[in-house]
C-alpha cells in the first residue's frame, strides 16, 4: 500500500511482475557490512542509518495501526512504529534502509509503499522484494549465520541476530537447503554454551 504526499490516505498495492534486483540488493547490502567493518551478530541498522544521515524516529502512528513504518524521502528519515515488536523493528529499519539506498528516487514518488504488519494485507512487488532481500542479507549474512548455525538453535540465533524466528528459517532455507531447517528444529549441539555466552550480550534496539 502507499500513502500519496499530502492525503495520508492508504491505497492498496496493484500486482505486478516478479523483476526484482536480488543480486544488486545483496551486492548493497554486503557493501554497507564492509564499509562498517560488521564481522559478528547483531548487525544494528539504527547505527547504519544514522552514520549514512539518515533520521531514525520511533513514534505513534494512530491513524495507520497495520504500518511498521516508512521512509520519508523528504527528511531523509525513518519512522517506526514505536508499539511495534522489536524485531520486527529490526527488519523494518532495515528495510526502509533498503528503500534509501536502492530506490531513492521511488521513495520520494507517490509510488512508494508503506510497510505493513500484516504481509497478507500487501502484494509484493520487485521494490519490496529487494528491500527484503536487502534487509535479510544486511541483518543475517551468510558468513555469520554459518559460523553459528551448527552451535545454535532457530530460537538462539533469532535471538543472536536480533530478527524474528521466520526470518531465520528463510535465510537458512536461501543459504543451506531446507533439510537444514528441519535439522535446527531439533537441534541440541554441543556448542551452545558459546551461542548463550554471545546471546546474553546482545540488547535488542527497540527504542534505540
Amino acid at each position: 500500500m502507499t500513502t500519496p504526499q499530502g492525503t495520508g490516505m492508504v491505497v492498496p498495492l496493484q500486482r505486478k511482475p516478479a523483476t526484482a534486483d536480488f543480486a544488486g540488493a545483496i551486492g548493497e547490502a554486503n557493501r554497507i557490512l564492509d564499509e562498517f567493518g560488521f564481522s559478528a551478530p547483531p548487525v544494528n541498522p539504527v547505527t547504519i542509518a544514522r552514520e549514512l544521515g539518515v533520521k531514525v524516529s520511533f513514534v505513534s502512528m494512530p491513524r495507520h495501526p497495520n504500518v511498521s513504518g516508512f521512509y520519508d524521502a523528504q527528511d531523509d528519515a525513518i519512522y517506526i512504529a514505536k508499539g511495534e515488536y522489536p524485531k520486527r523493528q529490526t527488519f523494518t529499519i532495515a528495510h526502509e534502509l533498503g528503500h534509501r539506498l536502492l530506490h531513492r528516487e521511488w521513495a520520494a514518488s507517490n509510488d512508494y509503499r508503506v510497510m505493513l504488519r500484516d504481509p497478507s494485507l500487501m502484494i509484493i512487488d520487485e521494490k519490496e522484494q529487494a528491500a527484503n532481500a536487502f534487509a535479510a542479507h544486511l541483518l543475517v549474512p551468510r558468513d555469520m549465520l554459518d559460523e553459528y548455525r551448527h552451535v545454535a538453535s532457530i530460537e538462539e540465533l533469532s535471538r543472536l541476530f536480533v530478527v524474528s524466528m521466520p526470518v531465520i528459517r528463510n535465510r537458512l532455507r536461501r543459504e543451506f537447503g531446507a533439510w537444514h531447517v528441519r535439522a535446527q528444529g531439533g537441534h541440541r549441539g554441543t556448542g551452545r554454551s558459546r551461542s548463550r555466552s554471545q546471546i546474553g550480550r546482545v540488547r535488542l534496539i527497540g527504542n534505540a
